[in-house]
């Protein structure tokens, strides 16, 4: 029985991860290698990556990948997406390396129409994504007013993976998967889009080419070589091969699906939530719904919109108790009154809130319904709150038709209760499984790169066999009807506010 291996690194935007995947006899498993916990910092003003800190525990997984198994044919990063690093003409990055969450892009989005004439359905049209000021195409509009020194000095683009894959090979380019977040790629052509680089002050030719998920990029360079003790006279130097390389992206690649255009939420510190699709939707329904299309792996799209996920719980519980368990949050939420307290996740004013508790808190107080004071009571507002708001966007994307399944990927699949009562308010079975999503689905599409997987379809079929996929019936009731009917009505509260 041959074993073959290669190693996934997963950066999400609380912790990094360097992974070995290895497939033998038709299944694939994977060993952590090294865990490396990290997050936004403020630096003089701006919250920021420490970049270095990335690199280092990227640098210190694949040495100890390598030093237990010499034989890795491949590597591959994935990461967060529409955060990039600028880098100058000598290869080196331009620091600081700002965060998304940075509150430089806080109302960028209509000075950018303004200024450009460029509406937000036309940019909908251009590049199939809806707006957001997160969005790479508004940081860099955003340093017209808030310059940054060093970034004067750019002279590449890189998108975080693409600059890791440039630190290991020397090979400037960027994943098309990735790309496509960033709202400065065409739909029609899976390009740069030259109206919208100008209105960036992006020349093309500091733009890296296009490449898709499964192309083999190159091959490890000889000094990491020679650091990780790789022998490779005589024969090639592992690859570095393209996966998906928003972890999004690999993660809807590691669907454990047989159904054509399954639904998915791949469930983080984000929630994204939609349907695997052959085509983009560019029609108004789909503007106006906020369904995002981004680029999927081999002529797939991602159909999505991007909502909040588990950041909401991981900033109540850095507040209220920082070293419980997540386990315990959510048998206390089990147990705590249903429906006693909503809000709507997708407010403003949980995007960067100073204080998550207190800002639920007010909005309770200020909407005349029970304050939650206890961590049970707060988790339960927050997960059922996030699950009605999944059920919303879902019947968004189905368009009146049923949905037959709706699978949950991701670290997030782990909270039975969430997944449950995402089953509940959506009235459809949920398959919960992978948790690596992510980190698989990095390493099968490299596998299909390396020509040990035919293609996308094997690749889930090998997934479906190697893990336990729990399955949560949906169990309805007059009280649930209740709680989304309040639920609702909360929205339009909220909406006629804004």
């Amino acid at each position: 029985m041959v074993t073959k291996t290669v190693v996934a690194v997963d950066l999400g935007a609380s912790s990094g991860r360097v992974l070995k995947v290895a497939l033998s006899d038709g299944k694939l498993s994977l060993e952590e290698v090294n865990r490396f916990p990290h997050g936004p910092k403020w630096v003089d003003g701006r919250l920021c990556w420490d970049l270095d800190y990335l690199w280092s525990g990227i640098c210190e997984g694949l040495g100890k990948a390598f030093a237990q198994e010499p034989s890795i044919a491949s590597i591959s990063v994935d990461s967060w997406a529409v955060d990039f690093v600028p880098v100058d003409a000598d290869g080196a990055a331009l620091l600081p390396f700002v965060s998304y969450r940075d509150a430089r892009t806080e109302g960028i989005m209509p000075i950018f129409s303004r200024n450009t004439g460029i509406g937000y359905h036309e940019l909908f049209e251009k590049t199939g994504i809806q707006s957001l000021e997160l969005n790479s195409l508004y940081q860099l509009y955003a340093l017209k007013d808030h310059p940054i020194e060093s970034y004067s000095r750019l002279h590449r683009f890189m998108l975080l993976p693409d600059w890791i894959h440039f630190q290991l090979t020397d090979i400037w380019s960027s994943e098309y998967t990735n790309a496509s977040t960033t709202q400065m790629l065409s739909v029609h052509d899976k390009n740069w889009d030259p109206d919208l680089l100008q209105q960036v002050g992006m020349p093309a030719k500091v733009m890296p080419r296009i490449r898709n998920a499964g192309d083999v990029l190159g091959h490890l360079k000889d000094e990491w070589c020679a650091k990780w003790g790789i022998d490779s006279r005589g024969k090639k130097a592992p690859s570095i091969v393209l996966c998906g390389t928003h972890d999004t992206a690999s993660a809807v690649a590691a669907l454990p699906s047989v159904t054509r255009e399954p639904y998915f939420i791949s469930l983080g510190t984000w929630a994204l939530v939609g349907r695997e699709a052959q085509v983009p939707d560019l029609s108004d329904y789909a503007f106006l719904h906020g369904l995002s299309n981004e680029g999927g792996v081999f002529d797939t799209y991602r159909q999505l919109r991007n909502v909040s996920g588990l950041w909401l719980i991981q900033r109540v519980r850095e507040e209220m108790a920082p070293d419980s368990d997540f386990a315990d949050w959510v048998s206390e939420a089990e147990k705590a009154k249903p429906g006693l307290s909503l809000i709507y996740p997708m407010a403003d004013r949980y995007f960067r809130a100073a204080s998550m508790v207190d800002e639920i808190q007010a909005f309770c107080r200020e909407t005349g319904q029970p304050v939650p004071e206890s961590r049970g009571a707060m988790a339960r507002c927050i997960f059922e709150s996030l699950a009605l708001n999944f059920a919303d966007v879902l019947e968004d994307f189905a368009k009146g038709a049923k949905i037959p399944e709706l699978h949950i990927v991701g670290g997030g699949a782990r909270n039975a209760l969430l997944c449950q009562l995402t089953a509940d308010f959506l009235g459809a079975p949920v398959i919960t499984g992978p948790f690596e999503a992510s980190a698989l689905g990095n390493a099968m599409v490299q596998m299909i790169g390396l020509g040990w997987i035919s293609d996308l379809a094997e690749g889930r079929r090998i997934i479906r066999n190697s893990e336990d996929l729990p399955l949560y019936e949906p169990h309805t009731s007059r009280e649930q009807g209740h709680i989304r009917q309040r639920y609702h009505a909360l929205i339009e509260k909220v909406k006629e506010q804004a």
